[in-house]
């Protein structure tokens, strides 16, 4: 038996084309385009249950690939699909609509379809990731360009401070609780950590002395880096509760920030579900890549995914094994998420640390390292030099 479609319902055709059974769509018209968007996702509607109910013992053939493979099976285009399309008049006289009701509503079940496609796209969580990534990093620009002016500007007044404190965090604490460095004896237990300044340092300094508007100048500004590190974080925990929540496999196998930011420089879940491997492994490393098809430097062996905490406590010659390890897994991960399949994050996670301890095992040592020739860049090969002729004209003489 075939299952065929169209504006009208849900239609049981038999060998011969003949029509067994009906289910119309709601007369509303948007549950009659849901049902067909479910159809196309793989899923059985209402209007098909009930046939299905109808009928117990049929097997069926579908032109819509469902998941129940079971029962169904996916042929398209079929031979009573086929004739069921080209003869329409039976199936209007079936659902008792004329052809001229049947344009029309065509006409307004295509638009609903359209307008519900396009919203579904843009609400897709993937695309919600893209923007988180991309607003991720702008903060990081942002405070990273800050962070360079208020220590050059800060520098004026205590120089030692940028040697002496190298967390970034930390020294933006010091100088909106502390300030002015004359008043660092005073305030130096309002920081939340050990400072290792001294009297005699402040003592020593060879900072020029500030007013107060220009302390609070350069104060103000280590505020809102602050208020930027503050939102970096809250970024950060929506970007992991989003990325558990649309890829939990990759999540589980690469950490969900890496997760996010493969899924973002892919472009998107299902993009990143359909690259091998090896294009997964450099992602994020295009200029690297680039670099050595052109020059000839060493090709780059991981991108994104050296941010994971196995590649990056593993010794130089572990690192391009494990990476090639990850990314393989992280391949897999994607596609099982794509395709909404269950969860099997913590047997990759399992395997990948299984592999990762017999890379420690057959490679604890480094090896040696080879002197390589050194490579002339493509640009000047075949280049010939340039020979210089002494001027045979006399010195001091014109």
């Amino acid at each position: 038996m075939y299952i065929c479609v169209n504006l009208n319902g849900i239609y049981l055709i038999d060998n011969k084309g003949k029509i067994k059974d009906f289910e119309p769509f709601s007369k509303n018209i948007r549950p009659a385009v849901k049902s067909i968007i479910k159809l196309e996702n793989g899923k059985i509607p209402y209007e098909l249950k009930q046939i299905i109910d109808r009928n117990p013992n049929s097997s069926f053939i579908s032109e819509y690939e469902l998941k129940d493979k079971s029962k169904f099976q996916f042929v398209f285009p079929n031979e009573a699909g086929i004739k069921f399309r080209e003869d329409l008049t039976s199936s209007l006289g079936k659902s008792s609509i004329d052809e001229e009701e049947y344009r029309k509503k065509q006409k307004a079940m295509l638009h609903e379809l359209t307008r519900l496609k396009v919203t579904s796209l843009l609400g897709e969580k993937d695309k919600l990731i893209l923007h988180s990534v991309y607003s991720l990093n702008e903060l990081d620009e942002t405070i990273n360009l800050f962070l360079e002016r208020v220590r050059e500007w800060y520098s004026i007044h205590f120089p030692e401070s940028v040697e002496s404190i190298p967390d970034n965090k930390n020294f933006i604490e010091f100088i909106i609780q502390i300030g002015n460095k004359a008043s660092y004896h005073e305030k130096k237990n309002i920081l939340s950590y050990e400072s290792t300044l001294n009297e005699e340092i402040i003592d020593k300094s060879l900072g020029v002395e500030l007013t107060n508007e220009d302390i609070s100048q350069i104060k103000e500004i280590a505020e809102l880096i602050e208020i930027l590190y503050k939102k970096k974080d809250t970024l950060e925990s929506y970007i992991i509760k989003l990325a558990n929540e649309v890829a939990p496999n990759t999540s589980a196998v690469a950490t969900p920030i890496i997760a996010a930011k493969l899924i973002s420089n892919a472009g998107g879940l299902k993009e990143l579900s359909v690259k091998p491997a090896s294009t997964i492994q450099l992602m994020g490393a295009e200029k690297a890549l680039f670099r050595h098809l052109k020059t000839g430097a060493d090709p780059p062996k991981y991108g994104i995914i050296l941010q994971n905490p196995d590649i990056g406590k593993a010794p130089w010659w572990q690192k391009g094994k494990i990476a090639r390890t990850l990314a393989s897994k992280i391949a897999i991960a994607s596609r099982v998420d794509n395709e909404g399949g269950e969860y099997v994050g913590d047997l990759l996670r399992e395997d990948l640390l299984k592999r990762i301890a017999e890379i420690e095992k057959k490679y604890p040592n480094a090896p040696e390292k080879k002197e390589k020739d050194r490579q002339i860049p493509k640009n000047f090969e075949g280049r010939q030099k340039r020979k210089f002729e002494k001027s045979k004209r006399k010195k001091g003489k014109f």
